[in-house]
């Protein structure tokens, strides 16, 4: 596999993270591909929830293992390019985070600008730096792993990702990418190299100093036609209202519990106990709290579970067993048995209606898309 044992620890490597939701779906795309995930992760010894003071997320040398586990399985099965295809597999919305930002932005240049921010959010795991130069914006790209195969990998993943954002939103099918820049030697086989041409559609530089992706200045000013004015103005002013009234609004006992009870249940670590530490106090006084503020931990849990099922099965690509995951349960059917005792109708109900728009009942034959 070519990954030292010292990757099991931070050692002295500058101690990064990246967000468990990425993680998780990346651990989802494996299982799709038929990688024994749960018995790899075990052989290897890999807790992704080693660090908890950080419940939402995974510390950096663990996701690194887990590249050069499932890059070597891939490459058992004739795949060398990793990287590539997960980023194609993964397909946008791996990405949501960018759309999201895309209908929220003017023009690519700002669209750009603002996901560097909340790049920086969602992991650590590598930097992202624009950089201008006559005539162009470089997106230079500088992996936190030790070992250059996880870094080829996970450049491969986030320049294409890159890319295929650039293109969305701003409609051009054929990008507007003038060139991309690779540290890592170009592939063996003018098969490999093909894969690489077909997606990014421009000149391809392997060998080179620095991981990039370089656009035209001029494709900065291009309006995006993913944008929603009226959506980014009403949320605009809906921010600023919150920001009015942040300091006023104090935060009762039982929100402040839900808020830390959706980090732990995102972190796969909750307990009362877990609980009780969050809001710096003991699991009695946590309980105390909880009743007088008309409520238990155990329906305090339910209800949180039950709103994050809600928001995932509102996400007509999220499978079952992904959304089992997320909260909490060892598989689908337990978590099935779960939500319709909690809500009377089966989770395929519940997605089903939520696929009917109000007003639209003939829409109730239509396919998710």
């Amino acid at each position: 596999m070519g990954h030292n044992a010292d990757l099991t620890s931070p050692g002295a490597y500058k101690r990064s993270y990246t967000s468990l939701e990425t993680v998780v779906r990346l651990l989802a795309y494996a299982k799709n591909l038929g990688i024994p995930v749960d018995g790899l992760l075990g052989f290897y010894g890999i807790e992704l929830r080693r660090d908890t003071h950080k419940p939402g997320y995974v510390p950096g040398h663990i996701l690194e293992m887990m590249i050069l586990i499932g890059a070597e399985w891939r490459q058992r099965a004739g795949d060398p390019l990793a990287g590539l295809e997960a980023a194609l597999g993964l397909g946008n919305s791996f990405m949501g985070l960018w759309g999201f930002i895309a209908e929220k932005s003017d023009t690519l240049g700002k669209a750009i600008e603002v996901a560097g921010l909340y790049q920086k959010l969602h992991a650590s795991t590598l930097d992202a730096e624009r950089r201008h130069s006559p005539g162009y914006l470089d997106i230079v790209v500088t992996p936190r792993f030790k070992s250059p195969a996880a870094s080829a990998h996970a450049v491969d993943f986030y320049l294409i990702q890159l890319d295929k954002f650039v293109k969305h939103c701003t409609g051009e099918a054929l990008g507007v990418t003038d060139c991309v820049h690779f540290q890592h030697a170009a592939p063996e086989t003018p098969e490999l190299l093909a894969r690489y041409r077909a997606e990014f559609n421009c000149p391809i530089h392997f060998g080179a100093t620095e991981n990039l992706l370089r656009l035209p200045i001029a494709a900065l000013s291009l309006p995006l036609v993913t944008a929603d004015a009226l959506l980014r103005n009403t949320l605009e002013q809906h921010a600023r209202d919150q920001l009015a009234t942040y300091h006023q609004k104090k935060e009762d006992f039982a929100d402040s519990a839900r808020r830390h009870l959706r980090t732990l249940i995102a972190g796969g670590h909750v307990s009362k106990e877990a609980l009780a530490e969050c809001l710096d106090m003991n699991p009695r006084t946590l309980h105390r709290k909880l009743q007088a503020a008309g409520t238990t931990y155990r329906e305090l849990c339910h209800e949180v579970r039950l709103d994050l099922a809600r928001h995932y099965l509102m996400q007509p690509m999220a499978p079952l067993a992904f959304i089992a995951s997320q909260i909490g349960f060892q598989d689908p059917q337990s978590f099935s048995r779960w939500f319709t005792d909690q809500t009377g109708e089966a989770p395929s109900t519940f997605r089903s209606r939520q696929a009917v728009l109000p007003g639209d009942e003939a829409g109730a034959g239509r396919k998710d898309s």
